[in-house]
């Protein structure tokens, strides 16, 4: 086509980009999203639609909101979408070459050495290991003396355990604290250091905070490490062993201690971080919500008739899988997720420019008013069969989508939808009276503050 004017050319030529705020709002949107993005992103989607360009003082950002766009993304056009940009650096500083931050190649042969670790016949074998560790909490929780607790750290400290015990085969109790507190540390200074660029790249206390936490993380992971070489003549089939016994087929070099520690701190923080935020927004929401609450007791009276769940009954106990999937539409703990555009490309007639920063948000998708009725209302009957077969596949993208959907998804929802008929059918969780819950939008999506319930034995009012 010879040269014309772009005013001139056809629209199929025209290089659109997607609407937006105004260049010079830049800082503002950056405060902005850092202070309120979960408010800010749905403001921004009801303002422009549904993908959009947001100036930052970190560059352009594209938001794609509508389930078409995500599906472009990463499913439909995956190979031009690479984790990368800010929020890959920023991870990286933790999660070093793990299976969430890395790419190509060496991201597909990573997911195809762990991928066997989550088949679901696998996953079968740790109902035991589940239900027994749910028991010991509850005895260590000492829920007899009605003091509440904290429930977010109680959660994560229960999932942590059964994570470690399933995949490598350990039990982390008497590390429980120390990592707890060094993951809730490296997740809160990454996050801030999202908004201010040279945060953790300059010798600032910050950085110094995240590297002392790191190095918490690392120790624990390397003594796992060099305790199970050192034993190597015993005989475990859990996922670290598959990692110290995998060989290059052209080579036949082994991973690094680095390469293995990454893999395990990668699977250590995604096997647990989201699935105590699920656990804590699904009690949150039953304790507001005692209807659905009632509901669920009968499943468990009807189905379980007193006697503790085994992972055998979860294809019966339906209403648990919808009541914990609605919370997790409505607090997804993998809030938003970014991929960076590897060649020009376009999305529903605009452009997306090569190098461009492309954020999805399941928080805003999952309460998009075309795909959801009344999108904020907790409403577990949008996951029966019958409404949920029509719905647009990736309206709903807790775990991602595509190629690089969450490899742990099924292995998170059996443990949430055993730990949640464990407790439930024996004990009620309730609020403080007058309590008010406000979410933190970090790496993950986390009550802000402390979240204290006090548990009751279900027999009690």
């Amino acid at each position: 086509m010879p040269h014309v004017a772009p005013a001139l050319l056809p629209l199929k030529y025209r290089r659109r980009q997607p609407p937006g705020p105004p260049w010079p709002t830049a800082a503002w949107n950056t405060v902005r999203f850092a202070r309120q993005p979960l408010n800010f992103v749905q403001e921004l989607r009801e303002h422009y639609g549904d993908l959009v360009t947001l100036p930052t003082v970190l560059g352009p950002w594209t938001l794609v909101f509508h389930p078409d766009g995500v599906r472009h993304v990463v499913q439909e056009n995956h190979f031009n979408y690479h984790k990368g940009g800010i929020s890959n650096q920023v991870l990286k500083l933790t999660l070093g070459n793990g299976l969430l931050t890395n790419n190509g190649d060496s991201w597909l042969t990573q997911r195809r050495l762990i991928q066997p670790a989550f088949h679901r016949s696998r996953i079968a074998s740790f109902g035991q290991l589940m239900a027994e560790s749910v028991a010991s909490w509850i005895e260590e929780v000492n829920i007899d003396s009605r003091e509440p607790i904290d429930l977010f750290q109680q959660m994560s400290g229960l999932t942590l355990i059964i994570v470690c015990k399933a995949l490598f085969g350990t039990d982390i109790h008497l590390h429980k604290q120390r990592v707890f507190q060094a993951l809730g540390t490296a997740i809160r200074l990454e996050a801030q250091s999202f908004y201010v660029p040279g945060l953790l790249s300059l010798p600032t206390p910050q950085r110094r905070h995240l590297y002392q936490a790191r190095d918490t993380l690392y120790a624990v992971v390397d003594e796992l490490i060099a305790e199970r070489r050192n034993k190597a003549t015993e005989s475990k089939n859990d996922l670290l062993t598959m990692l110290l016994e995998a060989r290059d087929e052209e080579t036949g070099l082994g991973m690094s201690n680095q390469q293995v520690r990454d893999e395990v701190i990668t699977l250590m923080i995604a096997g647990h971080e989201t699935t105590s935020g699920a656990l804590c927004w699904t009690l949150m929401l039953l304790a507001q919500h005692p209807d659905i609450e009632a509901r669920l007791i009968e499943e468990y009276t009807y189905i379980l008739g007193g006697r503790t769940p085994q992972i055998e009954d979860l294809p019966q106990l339906t209403f648990t899988r919808m009541v914990l999937e609605e919370s997790m539409r409505l607090y997804p703990p993998a809030w938003t997720f970014a991929r960076s555009a590897l060649a020009e490309d376009k999305i529903g007639g605009y452009t997306i420019s090569k190098g461009a920063y492309v954020l999805m948000f399941p928080s805003a998708t999952h309460r998009h008013p075309d795909f959801w009725e009344r999108p904020d209302v907790f409403d577990p009957e949008r996951f029966a069969p019958v409404q949920a077969a029509g719905r647009h596949r990736f309206a709903y993208i807790p775990f991602g989508g595509g190629p690089r959907v969450c490899i742990g998804n099924q292995f998170a929802l059996t443990e949430a939808q055993l730990i949640l008929a464990t407790i439930l059918s024996r004990y009620q969780f309730r609020l403080p009276p007058g309590a008010s819950v406000a979410s933190e939008p970090l790496i993950t999506l986390r009550p802000r503050g402390k979240l204290l319930m006090t548990i009751y034995p279900r027999e009690e009012p």
